[in-house]
């Protein structure tokens, strides 16, 4: 049997990772990792801003290092781009509309268009019923890939950098009973993956990276939290349980940050904890950059391609019209090229008429049948560029649609909210994106914090309020307690007139 070969890459904020995996049997080896720096133009406060460049380097490093250009699935990081395992106890039609409010709610969108899917998991418990979401910026997916494909790499899936790290893992981890909680530190952020065997149990993603803790060195100690909830949550959720902490440093550029953490998780954490966890096969002679073989998401982005039956499902978040529109484009492309030549062909054979007679009449003949064979493969294209149209009026009445959906009242909302925060708690920051209000501060006391939010979800204003964060920041300028709450404010559909309907279309 041949052996099958795949190249997964990973795009981060400042980091290139790129793996190529090699499945012979049921045996998964990397055959050659490498690890670059993107250009610090590529990326602003971990989202994408120049796609071109990102493509050139890409291009650039499977060029450099003999790297094969089929088969090639990309994980993308940044701050939009999310995983999450999510329990709903909904049914039917309502489960897509209760994830979809999940996934807005643990990634605070500013008002920018989302691609996101989600896919059954088996829970192995009656009485739930849990989902793997993911969601990407669908700007981000639609400036990437044309840049990808302009530099000649053509790419067939892409995925968050989170939910291809739950897959590499999984697979890593199959035959353990054990809980495996995976730390990746990232430049921008920090994932906590967490997997029992070979199934996803959690993911979770802080805001606070390398480059964060570079500037503040006391941040550490909010990543120290969050590890201990998560070995908690291990814990509780399995009685007994001695779960183990895994600290990938791979996808961070300031190695001095990396150590750092690693050693105050060592000493910190009341958990078995390995330092470097690295993808256990290597061919023989491989060649792997230093960190290569930690690129858990580049490792699991690479499985897609390889035709196995992977534990995590596979959610591709290319938008359904590019492998439409990329088949349009060649068959135009054909179609121009034909008709071309078909052109050409009667000019000559009009030339050949004047000189000769006979058998040049004959081929002037076949030319002109030709020629209309290609006429026919026009009108199909046209037919395809109709079809294109109104699909895209369809679009557009549904984004103008989509844009009557507004909050009911969310100035007397505001004024609701702030009436109801009482002494002893001070709101720093309130920011408002796509229907959700975040309040930031200090308490004096955290259930103050606790009777906030009860109070707000009296209000008519709101559907839910949550408390997202609190916990007690341990620099020296801020020793109160720190919070988070999260409003969502209720909506009301207002539906377009017929006028509205067709000036859309």
């Amino acid at each position: 049997m041949a052996v099958r070969t795949a190249v997964g890459i990973t795009l981060d904020a400042g980091t290139l990772h790129v793996v190529e995996l090699a499945a012979d049997g049921e045996d998964v080896v990397i055959r050659r990792a490498i690890c670059d720096q993107l250009p610090p133009e590529a990326f602003a406060n971990g989202a994408l801003t120049d796609a071109n460049v990102v493509a050139e380097t890409v291009r650039q490093v499977l060029r450099a290092n003999h790297l094969p250009r089929r088969n090639l699935c990309v994980a993308l990081g940044g701050k939009l781009a999310i995983a999450r395992v999510i329990e709903a106890g909904a049914a039917g039609a309502e489960v897509q509309h209760v994830i979809q409010e999940r996934i807005s709610r643990y990634a605070i969108y500013e008002n920018l268009d989302v691609l996101w899917k989600a896919t059954p998991l088996e829970t192995g418990e009656d009485d739930k019923r849990a989902f793997l979401a993911a969601a990407v910026s669908r700007d981000e997916v639609a400036t990437l890939l044309p840049a990808l494909r302009r530099a000649g790499v053509r790419v067939s899936h892409v995925e968050p950098y989170a939910l291809a790290a739950i897959r590499s893992l999984a697979t890593c981890t199959a035959g353990q009973e054990q809980p495996t909680i995976l730390m990746i530190l990232r430049n921008e952020s920090t994932d906590f993956v967490i997997v029992k065997g070979t199934r996803p149990l959690l993911v979770r993603s802080v805001d606070e990276g390398a480059r964060e803790l570079s500037r503040r060195p006391e941040k550490i100690e909010d990543l120290l939290v969050e590890a201990r909830r998560s070995v908690d949550f291990c814990k509780s959720r399995f009685d007994g349980a001695q779960p183990r902490l895994w600290v990938s440093i791979a996808a961070c550029e300031d190695p001095v940050v990396a150590r750092g953490l690693l050693g105050c998780v060592k000493q910190d954490m009341a958990a078995d904890v390995e330092a470097l966890p690295e993808w256990p096969d290597v061919a023989p002679g491989a060649n792997v950059d230093e960190y290569g073989r930690q690129s858990w998401a580049a490792v699991g982005a690479a499985m897609i391609a390889l035709g196995r039956n992977e534990t995590t499902p596979h959610l591709n978040l290319v938008p359904d019209e590019w492998p439409v529109a990329e088949t349009v484009q060649k068959q135009l492309m054909g179609v121009v090229a034909s008709v071309g030549a078909a052109v050409i062909a009667m000019v000559i054979a009009s030339m050949m008429v004047r000189m000769s007679a006979g058998d040049t009449a004959k081929a002037a003949e076949a030319a002109s049948i030709r020629m209309q064979a290609h006429t026919v493969s026009v009108k199909m294209a046209s037919e395809l560029k109709r079809q294109a149209a109104e699909a895209a009026a369809r679009v557009k009445l549904w984004k103008d649609v989509r844009a009557t959906i507004r909050p009911s009242d969310w100035t007397a909302a505001l004024e609701a909210i702030t009436g109801q925060i009482p002494e002893g708690v001070r709101v720093r920051e309130i920011t408002y994106r796509n229907g959700v209000l975040r309040l930031a501060g200090e308490t004096q006391v955290t259930d103050l914090v606790h009777q906030v939010v009860e109070r707000l979800n009296r209000l008519p204003h709101l559907e839910e309020a949550n408390i997202e964060r609190l916990v007690r920041a341990p620099g020296p300028d801020a020793q109160l307690p720190e919070y988070v709450i999260t409003c969502r404010l209720r909506e009301q559909r207002t539906v377009p007139t017929e006028k509205e309907k067709n000036d859309a279309r």
